[in-house]
């Protein structure tokens, strides 16, 4: 038997209403991977053998999760669990009504912050970025703010300080910023990854033009320790860091079920 982690994602759809470029959802690499979708009863027994056998926390997460039907009984059953929870969104369709239940049944919030003038570019649609900026603003208005994680990739990078600095100005609780990573849909994108020097410019950049007191936790990985380095990167870019808490600190049940040790990694197992 699989002995789960204290934290786990939960990627209860791959069905999402953005198309990003960059996205890493692994079923990009194995369509397989992508469904059939469980359940709100199976998901619900899932949640209760999660409580059972030591886990604390789960965040739902996808694709897009606000796209999953039964998404706020899903939370309350987490919750009558003992779980802690928490919610992964590109925001988009988060209304007031849900911002409110996720505020009552504290779970916490991040989304995404993936553009400003190359926001189409970056995710696929035709709006600008400023219903994911409202959905901050009114995240901190109502007193439950939001996390937000922004990934760095050719068409973006020239906006890094600027995204920070947006999210901030919004209400963020707290900002992350990392380079778009080998995998999933970026396999296709090998230009639009960033060089070391590029990512070390920007994090520069963005350190230069944030205010005493604000600070943007940087994730410096290219590639995940989780999976074979390809062979081109061992001359453009670092080693991934050894050391990976996947596995350990944290984990992944897929859409079907399946437990992954990481949410970058393709290998899947049974684990009930």
């Amino acid at each position: 038997m699989t002995e789960l982690p204290p934290r786990l994602s939960l990627e209860v759809t791959a069905r999402c209403n953005f198309a990003c470029p960059f996205c890493y959802g692994v079923w990009h690499e194995r369509a397989e991977m992508a469904g059939p979708e469980l359940g709100t009863e199976e998901w619900g027994a899932i949640l209760e053998e999660c409580a059972r056998r030591g886990v604390r926390t789960v965040q739902f997460t996808g694709g897009e999760p606000l796209l999953w039907e039964d998404l706020d009984e899903l939370v309350a059953r987490a919750v009558a669990a003992g779980l802690k929870t928490a919610v992964y969104t590109n925001a988009a369709l988060l209304t007031e009504e849900r911002l409110l239940g996720f505020k009552r049944s504290s779970t916490r919030i991040s989304t995404s912050l993936q553009g400003l003038k190359s926001h189409a570019v970056m995710t696929g649609m035709s709006e600008g970025p400023w219903r994911t900026l409202e959905a901050i603003e009114r995240a901190r208005e109502v007193g439950w703010p939001m996390g937000v994680g922004i990934t760095l990739a050719r068409p973006n990078v020239g906006e890094a300080a600027d995204l920070a600095s947006a999210a901030f100005l919004a209400g963020a609780s707290a900002v992350q910023m990392g380079p778009a990573m080998w995998e999933g849909r970026m396999k296709g994108r090998p230009d639009w990854m960033l060089t070391a020097e590029e990512w070390s410019a920007a994090k520069a950049a963005v350190r230069a033009a944030l205010p005493e007191g604000r600070r943007v936790a940087f994730a410096d990985e290219f590639f995940c320790a989780c999976r074979e380095q390809p062979e081109m990167a061992r001359e453009r870019w670092p080693s991934p860091s050894a050391g990976c808490p996947a596995g350990h600190a944290f984990g992944v049940l897929g859409v079907t079920g399946k437990f992954r040790k990481c949410l970058h990694t393709i290998e899947e197992c049974e684990w009930r």
